[in-house]
């Protein structure tokens, strides 16, 4: 059974959820701005945060709020956790945090001003952790980004499970600049208050004004709004309506007055004075609350954006005022073009005074059109009602959980399932190159046998799938002839490091390389189809098998054991078999009994590399010798090496070489190496085999995903597209290069896995 087939299994298993009950999420978050600070975001954040509230009752929140580089906001208890904006520590305790707490769905409020680092790629370190889908709402969506901004945009792109656009005109830029289509792109509209339309005249009197014809504008003071293009037709208009009135609400934008104070109002204020219409200029100078706002809205007869540049693909203003049934003149910025469209509202020119001045002056004269105006507004603003757009969000959100269960499941098949493109390029006829810059071979380091050793195992488990192919044979009796030539029967050794020039640079290499070599023959000798190479390689082992007892380093006690089981019955009998193991587990053995009798388990006094293959050779000894003292002893051994390397938040973390005592309280982090993950993953399956304890199956499934971005990073050491993999996690991402111990380790722990699914594939989902 394969891994499509095994996983409709899965699926095909797992009841249905009924039709009849909507969905919901037990736990979710919002990341956003949130009052008391200023801002439009902030108040989008808080009112859709509410919403969705009321649309998902039992669920449990988490919000976080954006502090920006003033601080100092008190916000209200619902705000969980407070990220300031240029501390890129809390972005990762944040999604930790996130991840702990079992969210199912975070929600994204996205400025590129809100976030810190450059084009605020701080938000991608806390996005790249986060294990769960990720629904992110673009406030703003740029048709010329920079070099930085797009960078930063194409990856929240690439992690989001889903993008909301709040205009037809933002959907259609994401597609053209960044490609992505309307499969993770969805078009709801800016939110917005929910009342009866109603006439104006009552909301007049309490705001003193009545008897008066009001023109209005909201938001936030700032030039880009083009306010001075009405101020400057009021003389037209007061021509025809003595009675009219510009009101002006909101309080400047606390930028603009930490820059410059209040000396753009004033200038307003001074423009209105010149033309003798200042005492028709009102000014609201303050945040307006909900109420205060939807008053002031319903009060007005016009409502007027003359924003001064076409590139604003949403504005929340214009979304309340058609909310409301307000009649609207408009400049064509994007927003405007799309949401006035079919008699909703009047498009004038950029910076056109008069053509603003002669619509609004027409609409005040002509009631019956303004009034019809008005209730195609209020009726083309429904979907933008925050009962609406909660509504859609939630069944985004509900359909995102399921897209991003198999997304993460494809992702998982497709990890495991590497090509070989990488590793060829690391290897000639001779054998594999040990190292490369970047993506070239480096070949003043040389050839390995190490490194050929594990390239040979790999081709075997291969074979073990399938008949090998043109390119597999090649590598395969490359390999092979790699290490016959290692082998000197003078030493009983396998020599090492051979130079590009071909000569050996070593008499004999390390107890580790030769048991190593020793593995791969042994699992050719039991899994190549052909049986000459077959041949050869239990021919050569069972010479090599004499002299182990010169190999006495512990890891080389390892790769004995698992030579011996891979042996067994096909290169030595069945009993010499069982004595090498229980030769090297009794070596095993006394070394962790010393360590224990020192007060640590384990064998050795630090960490060295390739850690996981000790635990892992004495639970395969014990479990093959029934000998139960051993198993536990292995499996104790790999729950301590476990612990140090899964964090407190989850994250598989591998041994760093050398860098820490064993009873250390703290893991230091860096560097993680690609074989430490590929000796957890067969340690944890052999554990599992050993007790049928699925709990090892998701630790090594944890530790696979390591190689995928399942890491304190969240980035991926490998490609399976061409089967690379990089050489190391370090403190600041990856390191660059991919030498073939690297690629070797990736392709051999895939291979485990593929085993393993095509066994137990529901174990592993």
């Amino acid at each position: 059974m394969g891994f499509d087939s095994a996983t409709a299994i899965v699926h095909a298993l797992t009841p249905a959820r009924s039709a009849a009950v909507r969905p919901s999420l037990g736990r979710a978050a919002m990341i956003g701005n949130f009052p008391p600070r200023k801002c439009g975001i902030a108040t989008f954040t808080r009112d859709h945060f509410e919403s969705l509230r009321k649309a998902l009752p039992n669920t449990k929140w988490s919000l976080v709020a954006m502090e920006d580089r003033g601080g100092g906001h008190v916000y209200p208890t619902t705000v969980t956790h407070v990220i300031p904006q240029d501390e890129i520590e809390a972005y990762e305790r944040v999604a930790d945090d996130l991840n702990l707490s079992g969210v199912e769905a975070v929600f994204v409020q996205h400025e590129f001003g809100i976030y810190g680092g450059e084009s605020g790629a701080y938000l991608l370190v806390l996005l790249r952790r986060l294990r769960m889908p990720v629904i992110v709402t673009l406030h703003t969506v740029l048709e010329r980004p920079n070099a930085a901004q797009k960078k930063v945009m194409d990856e929240i792109l690439r992690i989001a499970t889903a993008v909301i656009a709040m205009t037809e005109m933002g959907a259609d830029i994401l597609e053209r600049i960044h490609g992505v289509g309307p499969k993770k792109v969805h078009v709801i509209p800016h939110g917005a208050p929910e009342r009866p339309f109603a006439s104006t005249e009552p909301f007049k009197a309490p705001l003193g004004l009545a008897g008066h014809k009001v023109i209005m504008t909201f938001g936030l003071l700032s030039p880009n709004k083009g306010l001075e293009t009405i101020i400057k037709g009021l003389p037209y208009i007061l021509e025809r309506h003595p009675d009219a009135v510009y009101l002006i609400a909101g309080a400047t934008h606390p930028h603009l007055v930490a820059r410059e104070g209040e000396a753009y109002r004033e200038s307003l204020i001074d423009l209105a004075r010149s033309l003798g219409v200042v005492d028709h200029l009102r000014f609201v100078n303050h945040f307006l609350g909900d109420d205060e706002l939807a008053d002031l809205l319903q009060a007005a007869d016009l409502y007027v954006t003359p924003y001064l540049t076409e590139a604003q693909i949403v504005s929340g203003t214009l979304a309340y005022a058609i909310a409301l049934g307000k009649p609207v003149i408009s400049t064509p910025y994007w927003h405007a073009k799309e949401a006035l469209a079919d008699g909703v509202g009047v498009i004038c020119p950029f910076n056109d005074t008069r053509a603003f001045a002669r619509e609004i002056a027409g609409l005040l004269s002509d009631q019956v059109k303004r009034e019809a105006m008005a209730r195609r507004a209020y009726r083309a603003g429904e979907p933008s009602r925050w009962r609406k757009v909660a509504d859609s969000t939630v069944n985004l959100a509900i359909a995102s959980r399921s897209m991003h269960e198999r997304r993460v499941e494809e992702l998982f098949r497709s990890l495991a399932r590497p090509k070989l493109d990488g590793l060829l390029r690391m290897a000639d006829d001779c054998g594999v190159y040990q190292h490369s810059r970047f993506g070239a071979p480096d070949r003043r380091h040389g050839y390995c046998t190490d490194d050929t050793a594990r390239a040979l195992v790999l081709m075997a488990r291969l074979a073990s799938e399938g008949p090998p192919d043109a390119a597999m044979l090649k590598l395969s009796n490359s390999c092979a002839a790699f290490v016959n030539h290692a082998w000197s029967p003078e030493t009983g050794r396998f020599r090492n490091f051979m130079g590009f020039d071909r000569r050996w640079l070593d008499d004999g290499g390390s107890d580790d390389c030769c048991a190593r070599a020793l593995e791969a023959l042994c699992m050719v000798a039991k899994e190549w189809p052909n049986g000459e190479l077959r041949d050869w390689a239990a021919d050569l082992a069972r010479e090599a098998f004499q002299h182990t007892e010169q190999w006495t380093s512990l890891r080389a006690q390892a790769l004995v054991i698992k030579s011996s089981l891979a042996a067994e019955g096909s290169v030595i009998p069945e009993e010499e078999a069982r004595r090498f193991v229980r030769g090297a587990a009794t070596v095993l053995m006394q070394a962790l009994r010393e360590g224990r009798s020192e007060g640590r388990e384990w064998f050795e006094p630090c960490f060295a590399y390739d850690n996981a293959r000790l635990p892992e050779a004495l639970i395969l000894a014990g479990e093959r010798l029934q000998d139960p003292d051993m198993l536990s002893s292995g499996l104790l051994a790999l729950e301590h090496v476990m612990k140090l390397q899964t964090t407190k938040q989850g994250w598989f973390a591998p041994v760093a070489t050398s860098s820490f005592d064993t009873n250390g309280a703290d893991h230091v982090h860096f560097d993680q190496q690609p074989i430490e993950a590929v000796a957890t993953v067969d340690a944890c399956f052999a554990a599992w085999r050993a007790t049928g304890d699925t709990a090892h199956c998701a630790t090594a499934r944890l530790a696979f995903e390591w190689f995928g971005g399942h890491n304190i990073h969240g980035v991926a050491l490998a490609r399976p597209a061409d089967g690379v993999c990089h050489d190391a996690l370090t403190v600041s991402g990856l390191n660059r290069n991919h030498g073939a111990e690297s690629i070797l380790s990736y392709h051999l722990a895939a291979a485990s896995i593929r085993q393993f699914l095509i066994r137990q594939p529901a174990n592993l989902t």
